[in-house]
Parts: structure tokens; C-alpha cells; sequence
């Protein structure tokens, strides 16, 4: 499969996974917190709610499953976009950009059409 294809079904299936195990684990909480109210408000050990666990729970799964996204398209997606701008420039080669000198000697004409 060439790599224009590729970038978006890499995109989308890395998207899909990631809202999967966050939606999850919210819809997970919020069940448990519309159900089962009382079970949050408990202390099991010590004085630390159950609540506050799930919710270090369910921040450990956002935490998670975001590094696991990035790593996703570092790993696959951004060699397949840099295979296509080495594709594009080999096609279309960037015209030469100025240095700090030629932007330094355009600057005062650009002023002189707003003096009055």
C-alpha cells in the first residue's frame, strides 16, 4: 500500500484505540458513579475515598493511552510523512529562501508606502 494511503488508515485506527480505552474507562466511572454513588464515598484504606482512587485510575488510563497515541504515530505515521515530503520534494524542489540579509534590505521599503 503506498504511503498516502497509509497515513490515514494509521491515523484513524491509532484515534480509534485511544477514544476506546478513554471512553471506556469514563463510561466505566460514570455508571459506577450514577449507580453506585455509596461506593465511592467509602474508605478502604485509610482516608482516601474510593472515588478518588477511580478517579487516579481513570487519569492513569488518559495518561497511558496518551503516550501510547504519540508513540503510535511517531512510530508509523511520521516516517510515512516524511517518506512523502522527501516524495514531494524530489517532484517540486523548494525555490531558494533569503537569508538575514535579503530580509534586512527589504524591510525599510516595505515601510515606505505607510510614512506619510
Amino acid at each position: 500500500m503506498s504511503a498516502p494511503r497509509q497515513v490515514p488508515r494509521t491515523l484513524s485506527e491509532a484515534r480509534r484505540r485511544f477514544l476506546a480505552a478513554n471512553g471506556a474507562a469514563l463510561l466505566v466511572s460514570a455508571v459506577l458513579s450514577g449507580t453506585a454513588g455509596e461506593l465511592f464515598a467509602t474508605r478502604p484504606a485509610g482516608t482516601m475515598p474510593l472515588g478518588i482512587v477511580f478517579g487516579a485510575l481513570q487519569l492513569a488510563v488518559l495518561l497511558l493511552s496518551s503516550w501510547w497515541y504519540d508513540r503510535t504515530l511517531r512510530r508509523h505515521a511520521d516516517p510515512l510523512v516524511e517518506l512523502m515530503r522527501r516524495r514531494t520534494e524530489l517532484v517540486h524542489p523548494s525555490p531558494p529562501q533569503p537569508g538575514p540579509a535579503g530580509l534586512m534590505s527589504r524591510w525599510p521599503q516595505s515601510l515606505q508606502g505607510r510614512r506619510r
